[in-house]
């Protein structure tokens, strides 16, 4: 009889909260004001600063994120969305929710995860409007190629960031290169806030409808 190999216990994740972020959640509780308040604002502009863009909108997920990247662009019915194959429900679902209709393209190959510039652009009809992509595992993905098929095609471009916090394509942090940046904080991401997520763009009337949408 075989002799089974020792099975490997690897965990979804592990945070690494101590004192600082109990007294920090302590201070929060005591202030009488649980959302929306000074704390939140200042790490939208922390978080606007760390990523280099000039806005960043927060929001209880990266679904609401997506979600709302997708609102604020006027994506709806009739519209087609390109988005990865290989991704997390969040991106088609958030693109139906909006009565548009998710449009998948395959990744680059089983080395690189990343969305194939080649096939989005293979997949462009008259009635695409905008690409998803994921920087998968926080990969970024070809942001060059992807890019240069949404200029040509007048495309909107919607990244999502949610497991790339700090990670750069060619020294350009992603969540800075396309229309949208989105980021999660879910507690098995590479920073948590519990539940959470932001929302980054440099373009300020972006930024002001989706705080408007998001209230």
């Amino acid at each position: 009889m075989l002799k089974q190999p020792p099975m490997w216990k690897v965990p979804l994740f592990d945070t690494d909260l101590g004192e600082a972020e109990c007294a920090a959640a302590a201070g929060v509780i005591r202030s009488g004001w649980l959302t929306m308040g000074d704390r939140v604002r200042a790490f939208e502009e922390s978080f606007a600063a760390f990523i280099g863009v000039r806005h960043a909108v927060a929001v209880s997920s990266c679904t609401a994120a997506l979600h709302l990247a997708n609102q604020a662009l006027g994506i709806g019915p009739g519209d087609e969305v390109i988005c990865p194959s290989l991704t997390f429900v969040a991106s088609p679902n958030t693109i139906m929710l909006t009565g548009a209709k998710p449009v998948f393209a395959d990744i680059v190959a089983i080395g690189d995860f990343g969305l194939s510039a080649e096939d989005v652009e293979r997949r462009v009809t008259p009635a695409t409007k905008a690409i998803h992509l994921l920087h998968y595992a926080g990969a970024p993905c070809n942001m060059d190629g992807i890019m240069a098929v949404a200029g040509r095609h007048g495309l909107k471009v919607i990244e999502d960031c949610a497991h790339a916090p700090g990670a750069s394509h060619k020294s350009r942090p992603v969540g800075a290169i396309g229309d949208f940046g989105c980021f999660s904080f879910f507690s098995n991401k590479n920073m948590t806030t519990g539940e959470g997520g932001m929302l980054t763009t440099g373009d300020e009337a972006l930024a002001e409808k989706a705080r408007l949408m998001r209230s």
